[in-house]
């Protein structure tokens, strides 16, 4: 039950359901999502853990502000484990082992952007590199990364500004580098994919603030 709240109160916070400020209050939780208040409140706190959410005195639950230090770090901790990733990937293509999500992830990514439709695209993006984390065949780093792939979504949604078109164009130079096993081209694909995102996502929330 736990996780089911957790799901549920996340992807309304990444969708927009429950707006940065706002506060989450367990009863109302528990009536829309159709668990008890227990599993609410531990799957708030988790989500303070996570980042989503500030569990405040007097106050309880509000949904966070994401702030410049915040997307800052985020695209950090990026660059330094997504090339990993992408690496990783590579090398088990080039030992034949190819991953058949990644492979229908850049499929549905192409789909998405020629739909120009803007949330089947953020749905498309975020397949493909949730797939990309599984071509890795890394535990440590797939026990590390949902938590940062939610968080890098709740960017997006809100600062949904870099043209689609070059996003999908980058993510076929990337999934070109990994299933033809250039394990350092792949690497440095994505560090560059994910380093273009930072300033324009910088000055997004700046003005925010």
């Amino acid at each position: 039950m736990v996780e089911i709240a957790e799901k549920a109160i996340r992807e309304g916070i990444i969708d927009g359901t429950h707006a940065p400020g706002n506060r989450l209050r367990e009863r109302e939780l528990s009536e829309e999502i159709g668990v008890s208040r227990v599993p609410i409140r531990e799957a708030l706190r988790n989500l303070e853990f996570q980042g989503f959410v500030a569990i405040l005195p007097r106050r309880g639950a509000i949904v966070r502000e994401m702030s410049v230090q915040d997307v800052d770090e985020l695209f950090d901790l990026r660059c330094a484990l997504e090339p990993l990733a992408a690496g990783a990937a590579a090398r088990h293509y080039a030992a034949g082992s190819p991953h058949e999500g990644l492979d229908q992830a850049i499929k549905h990514a192409d789909m998405a952007t020629a739909s120009k439709d803007a949330q089947a695209i953020l749905v498309a993006n975020a397949e493909f590199h949730t797939e990309l984390i599984h071509a890795a065949r890394h535990r440590m780093l797939a026990d590390t990364m949902p938590a940062i792939l939610a968080r890098t979504r709740w960017l997006f949604a809100q600062t949904a500004d870099r043209s689609a078109d070059i996003q999908c164009h980058e993510h076929h130079q990337l999934y070109d580098a990994i299933s033809s096993g250039e394990v350092r081209l792949a690497e440095a694909s994505m560090l560059a994919h994910v380093e273009a995102g930072r300033r324009p996502s910088l000055q997004s929330i700046a003005t925010r603030i």
